[in-house]
């Protein structure tokens, strides 16, 4: 997949806890060569500033991603309340690149220039938005200055217009929905990940404990409250405290009102000030703390904390925001409520006073850290993308309410579940159609066995579809409708079949008179267009079998052939499936696939939707891709890709 990660405010390069750059530039770089490491095509995409002969228009990161600067304004930094009036200037020459798979924005900023050149190429934009601008005002530092309602109002449009918005903390996704409007199931969490072979627990440092702040020199961090704590605590047993962190543009008084508190406290010998600190020395510095502190009055996760456990450095939090997934209260740390430094003082000694405490603090620390890791992060994003890809294809393929026609209860999941989902997740508006109850179909080894062959299953398994199907309406904002052929009258009965020579179904020898498969085919698509009026469905397309009904089941072939005459009849495609094959692969090569969506994320609705049909097959997740096995013991790999062909219909013969 290829893959855009546009930054445009701030270089993934940039030193993190310097100017404007802090957790997201670790976020992309991390996320950026975790992609990469899996095969994907990357470019981390932002603003040229770099003025001087000779500067290159493009780096790699050390995991091979491409770092592309594009012009847009003066070569040189520009204050961030200017740079919205650059968007166009970079949308631009973004527009000037060949197309990507997908556009995934970071900030707010990078989402105005993106947003408009992902939708005119037809892809995806993915949106992070990493500080919501509402909840930092809801949280506003004494003295620091509210976020302006254009950028207010900037998010608000970016989520709602967006694939997909990407958060990294429960907190934040709530904020996006419910103060920003976003759909709920357009809203996802995917933690960040850490580098363990950078942030990892060094050896015992002798002689006086450092407690350490890393961060942005700024209100919203709360570096004041642990100067201020660090005074509480009595000289004899006092920590020294180390501020690491580069002041952000417009936060000089605030620095300087620091250094000036400090003298009057008369802790010069006991704090000390140094500039954001490169990787290597960031690392080496969490390694040698005995205590990471973070009092930040919001954070949208607060990376560095998560660093600090994997140097196996307990943190002392606020409790707020992102902090809450970043620390793991008592694993990783201690959250406080409040801000009275005399209580951080006290949290502050009495950790440092109890060693024990500290050691299995420290141990769990890294435990939990080695939780999260860029590779999961890049395998949970990679498959958001394909789903959101999926979702673009499926809408393009099968318009916006294309009807699912099946024999049985669980073809529609096995099957077409991705592209039911995708359908779903793309906003429109998804129609399945059942022939039968699969009343004679075998049941799974188990409690559920002694349904076979009774009155009962039919029920039962109408209970699973609509199981399934809930199942697969969760995938998106858009609807998914069924109806059984028939309607209230009696339904067409299962064929039933058995195995031929050549591993595919023949008809049994004892189909009933009303077996679908018997009757005749212009009632069959009588059956359906009645179904489709009476739910008020005008379809855009027609999905079903191939001319073999997948494997051969005869009830599959003749709703194959009326889902033909159907599509026919009422001008709108028809799309066959080609893949996931299901036969075993024995059989003759179907015809080639014309629209392939690679599922992704979509498969988990999918599987979830295949562990319905709990009398047809039994899901084992413990494989990747999950497998599923069918009540004659067959086993198959779940279908994390799924593909269709058009078929022709203009020589159809009507009736």
């Amino acid at each position: 997949m290829r893959i855009a990660l546009v930054s445009l405010h701030t270089s993934p390069l940039a030193l993190a806890g310097s100017g404007d750059a802090g957790g997201m530039n670790t976020f992309l770089l991390g996320v950026a060569d975790a992609l990469v490491a899996a095969g994907h095509e990357v470019e981390l995409l932002t603003r040229a500033t770099d003025a001087r002969p000779g500067t290159p228009d493009a780096l790699r990161t050390p995991g091979g991603a491409v770092v592309r600067f594009l012009e847009a304004g003066p070569r040189a930094s520009v204050p961030k309340g200017e740079l919205a009036a650059l968007a166009p200037a970079f949308a631009d020459a973004l527009r000037a690149l060949p197309p990507f798979d997908v556009v995934h924005s970071n900030y707010w900023l990078s989402g105005l220039a993106a947003l408009p050149v992902a939708e005119e190429w037809g892809v995806p934009h993915v949106l992070s938005l990493h500080t919501v601008a509402a909840l930092k005002n809801a949280r506003l530092a004494p003295g620091d200055t509210p976020e302006p309602s254009s950028r207010l109002d900037g998010e608000r449009m970016l989520v709602r217009a967006s694939a997909l918005t990407v958060t990294h903390t429960a907190a934040e996704r709530e904020a996006v929905v419910e103060l920003l409007g976003a759909e709920p199931t357009a809203v996802v969490t995917v933690p960040p990940g850490v580098d363990t072979e950078l942030f990892h627990p060094g050896d015992a440092t002798p002689g006086r404990p450092v407690v350490a702040v890393l961060a942005r020199i700024q209100p919203l961090k709360g570096v004041d409250l642990a100067i201020e704590a660090l005074a509480r605590i009595p000289s004899a047993s006092r920590p020294r405290l180390v501020i690491a962190g580069g002041v952000s543009p417009g936060h000089d008084d605030y620095a300087h009102d620091l250094l000036s508190r400090t003298r009057e406290l008369g802790l010069e010998g006991d704090i000390e000030f140094l500039p954001a600190q490169e990787r290597a020395a960031a690392a080496e510095l969490l390694r040698d703390a005995a205590l990471l502190l973070v009092p930040s009055f919001s954070e949208t996760f607060g990376l560095v904390a998560l660093e600090a456990a994997a140097s196996g450095t307990p943190v002392v939090a606020a409790r707020t925001t992102g902090l809450l997934d970043a620390v793991s209260d008592g694993e990783s740390g201690v959250l406080l409520d409040g801000r009275d430094p005399a209580l951080w003082a006290a949290t502050i000694s009495g950790l440092l006073a109890d060693p024990a405490r500290l050691a299995a603090l420290s141990t769990s620390a890294v435990a939990f850290a080695a939780r999260h890791t860029w590779r999961g992060t890049a395998v949970r994003l990679a498959g958001l993308y394909s789903a959101a890809v999926a979702a673009r294809i499926a809408r393009a393929a099968f318009g916006d309410s294309p009807v699912f026609l099946h024999a049985h209860p669980d073809d529609e999941s096995i099957s077409t579940g991705g592209a039911i989902a995708a359908v779903v997740r793309a906003g429109g508006r998804a129609t399945v159609l059942t022939g039968t109850r699969g009343e004679r179909g075998e049941v799974v080894p188990g409690p559920l066995h002694a349904l076979e062959g009774t009155p009962r299953l039919a029920p039962h398994r109408e209970g699973e579809l609509r199981a399934a199907l809930a199942e697969l309406a969760l995938a998106g904002d858009g609807t998914l409708a069924h109806a059984y052929l028939g309607g209230r009258r009696q339904t067409y009965a299962d064929s039933g079949m058995r195995w031929g020579d050549d591993g595919f179904a023949v008809a049994a020898a004892d189909a009933p008179a009303d077996a679908l498969s018997l009757a005749p085919l212009e009632d069959v698509v009588a059956d359906v267009v009645t179904a489709l009026e009476e739910l008020g469905v005008h379809p855009s397309s027609i999905v079903s079998y191939d001319a073999r009904g997948g494997y051969g089941h005869p009830d599959h072939v003749r709703m194959h052939d009326a889902a033909l005459v159907v599509a026919a009849r009422l001008g709108v495609p028809f799309f066959a499936v080609t893949e996931p094959r299901v036969d075993g692969g024995d059989g003759p090569e179907p015809p080639a696939t014309e629209v392939r969506l690679e599922l992704g994320a979509l498969c988990a609705a999918k599987a979830r939707a295949m562990a319905a049909h709990a009398t047809q097959l039994t899901l084992d997740d413990s494989t990747e891709p999950p497998h599923f096995v069918l009540s004659g013991g067959q086993r198959h790999p779940l279908g994390v890709i799924e593909g269709f062909r058009r078929e022709e219909t203009d020589t159809i013969v009507q009736f």
